[in-house]
């Protein structure tokens, strides 16, 4: 299964500075929303999915979070991507009290819930694999980030 499509430059930002989960979460609902991807209704439902599941993962040396709601709140398919210039904590997947700092947030917005398992398969595989990882962190502008993901998820070649 490919999924470079679900990366775009208008929904990738670099060098993020938020205070907060919620603050973060309202940036990007309202660039969500703006170029089409979400609902109205899906700033708060973002919000409330992370309070009861939480997405924070540290994985082969970084610390990420995944966070993603209801498809009913996705207009239509994508991965937002957030390199944070100061970590933001979220709670670690599957505790309820241990957080950890996340420097890249991957939103996901996904419109047929059976291809979550598959993206969401698909990307830890990738985060296990240290050369993925370094080669991430070392994208610091939107286009490049872009690029390099839309190459490690989907059809690109060049």
């Amino acid at each position: 299964m490919v999924f470079d499509d679900l990366f775009q430059e208008e929904i990738t930002l670099t060098e993020v500075v938020c205070d907060s989960q919620a603050a973060f979460f309202k940036q990007f609902a309202e660039i969500l929303t703006r170029e089409g991807y979400v609902a109205p209704s899906f700033e708060t439902a973002i919000i409330e999915r992370e309070r009861v599941f939480p997405t924070g993962l540290e994985m082969n040396g970084i610390t990420i979070a995944i966070p993603h709601t209801d498809t009913m709140h996705v207009k239509r398919p994508f991965v937002a991507v957030s390199k944070l210039a100061k970590p933001l904590s979220f709670v670690q997947m599957g505790t309820t009290d241990k957080w950890v700092d996340a420097e890249m947030i991957f939103i996901l917005g996904i419109k047929d819930a059976a291809g979550q398992v598959p993206l969401l398969a698909t990307m830890m595989e990738k985060f296990a694999d240290e050369m993925f990882v370094e080669t991430l962190r070392q994208q610091e502008q939107p286009q490049e980030l872009v690029t390099f993901l839309k190459k490690q998820f989907g059809r690109v070649t060049k």
